[in-house]
């Protein structure tokens, strides 16, 4: 995928949200909040390798660093593809519909972009309960200084998380099979919770530690 919000300016591409331009909007700005969690969360790990007395966990810590990277750079190709699963809904919605045929097609057209786009989304509330358990593992047993950053993490990530569940919620109006949209709503809500249960854990351990 040609990640082409990952290439821009930070001013840039704040400047683009706040146009008339569809894109980028609320999925891949929030996208890159949780791509700026997973680095929050990886920070606390570097900061914690190489010290002293914190080398019981360095190996954990080592793998943390790892771990962030790749969630980050997802994040960021997630925040692209928000807008081109964007895209995708929209053409299918302007597809004529004139004759029976014709609308036959569009509403296919409609259910298949909604779909995709669900999982779209679906990945990023995903990843953001992945990112908020590194961010746990940082405050807990990494480098004491750097516990709000690992609380700047959760709060990042589950904005982020929260942003994309209302996406998945207005692409499954599309949806029409009830199958998948039971089982998608049932995930979704498992997700969710365990945001939430998360970001209540990191930060009732920052509150401890300050």
């Amino acid at each position: 995928m040609d990640t082409l919000f990952a290439k821009q300016q930070i001013e840039s591409f704040v400047q683009d949200l706040n146009s008339t331009k569809p894109m980028p909007g609320g999925g891949s700005a929030a996208a890159v909040c949780g791509a700026m969690a997973a680095a929050l969360a990886g920070m606390s790990a570097h900061m914690t390798v190489g010290k002293k007395k914190y080398a019981a966990v360095e190996d954990r810590m080592q793998e943390i660093i790892t771990e962030t990277g790749t969630l980050q750079a997802e994040m960021l190709d997630m925040a692209q593809e928000d807008a081109d699963m964007y895209s995708l809904v929209l053409q299918a919605y302007k597809l004529p519909d004139t004759t029976t045929e014709e609308a036959e097609a569009r509403g296919q057209a409609i259910e298949e972009a909604s779909k995709t786009a669900v999982a779209a989304s679906l990945k990023v509330t995903d990843a953001c309960v992945r990112i908020m358990k590194l961010a746990y593992t940082t405050v807990t047993e990494g480098n004491r200084m750097m516990i709000t950053d690992g609380s700047a993490s959760v709060l990042l990530a589950r904005a982020c998380q929260q942003v994309a569940a209302y996406n998945v919620r207005i692409n499954l109006g599309g949806v029409k099979d009830k199958a998948v949209a039971a089982e998608t709503e049932q995930l979704l809500e498992r997700h969710l919770s365990e945001g939430e249960r998360l970001q209540a854990k990191v930060l009732e351990e920052v509150d401890k530690r300050l």
